[in-house]
């Protein structure tokens, strides 16, 4: 049997009710089952509910899975089951199935975070012509950053990262109010968390700046990867990285990969790693008085902090491709 429609019915109608303006966007679906639709059949082309969810783990890191049809990297989720009695059960099914997590906690009062209206392609392979999926989207917590085990007929990869790495800006959002990011009533000197981005390049090269030699510049006059501490508005670590990235020396659209978080006498510092293969004199440098490529070989003759030096030695180890071991 399929989800029951009034449980559909109720749960659009309570959505709109804090959001009457979605109205022009769900009517088709409540007048669909109005008239007996089957809405969660997969073969229903004129449109039919998907269910996904994202999952934050206690370091408010989200949990995002590289899903094999569409290419993309997104939260879990997928169609629903005749066996599905509930949308919340569905979402719950296809999280367990796509990443092994079964213990979730439901944010939000359970009720969905977002629904959202989008286009599918057409697959011919498939049979499948164009048509919208209405995806229902939950909120979970799970405690600790439990082990991940894919799926691997439908998922690639997972990772954890940042909220503000969510793609969909809606969802972002919301799952940045349920966290309650950004905190703009922080006062602006309590960086709750610092980053340092490791660029590299395909020589295994550190970009670095030469620190300013000033009273009150953390660590001056030595070498460093970018990066800095965080600001009010940056949502994450990730988005604070983003932005030192483009504002020290302008570089923008860089991948960065979370690899590992440090404490430094009791502050946080999010390591992360980045790939540009540029010249550093096209750059604009904003802060500091050198910037250059620099080898792990020239570390130790520069001038460079100890736990700057130790941490982005450890970024170029897991970075760097290993030989494979002889037999």
């Amino acid at each position: 049997m399929p989800i029951p429609a009034p449980h559909l019915q109720d749960l659009g109608t309570g959505y709109l009710r804090g959001r009457p303006h979605k109205q022009p966007l769900l009517q088709p679906l409540l007048d669909r089952l109005a008239v007996g639709a089957n809405v969660t059949d997969r073969r229903e082309f004129d449109g039919h509910v998907t269910t996904s969810g994202v999952v934050i783990n206690d370091a408010d890191d989200v949990l995002l899975i590289h899903h094999l049809a569409s290419g993309r990297c997104i939260q879990p989720g997928a169609h629903c089951e005749p066996s599905d009695r509930t949308l919340a059960a569905a979402v719950r099914r296809e999280i367990a199935e796509e990443t092994g997590i079964t213990a979730l906690e439901p944010l939000c009062g359970g009720e969905p975070v977002q629904i959202d209206v989008h286009s599918i392609e057409a697959r011919p392979d498939r049979g499948e012509p164009t048509h919208h999926h209405i995806d229902v989207r939950y909120v979970f917590r799970t405690r600790g950053t439990p082990t991940v085990t894919l799926q691997l007929e439908e998922v690639d990869g997972a990772e954890w990262c940042g909220p503000s790495q969510l793609g969909n800006p809606v969802l972002r959002a919301r799952v940045m109010d349920v966290l309650g990011r950004p905190r703009e009533d922080r006062p602006a000197e309590e960086d709750e968390y610092g980053t340092l981005v490791v660029i590299t390049n395909r020589a295994g090269e550190v970009l670095m700046h030469l620190r300013d030699d000033k009273e009150g510049i953390w660590a001056p006059g030595t070498w460093a990867p970018l990066g800095g501490g965080a600001e009010p508005a940056d949502a994450d670590p990730h988005a604070t990285g983003v932005r030192e990235l483009g504002g020290e020396v302008g570089l923008t659209g860089i991948e960065l990969t979370p690899m590992f978080r440090v404490d430094s006498d009791g502050y946080p510092v999010h390591v992360m790693h980045g790939r540009w293969d540029g010249d550093p004199a096209t750059l604009v440098l904003s802060e500091g008085t050198d910037l250059a490529f620099l080898a792990s070989a020239d570390f130790d003759r520069l001038p460079m902090n100890a736990s700057v030096k130790q941490d982005t030695r450890r970024v170029l180890d897991l970075t760097t491709p290993k030989p494979a071991p002889h037999r």
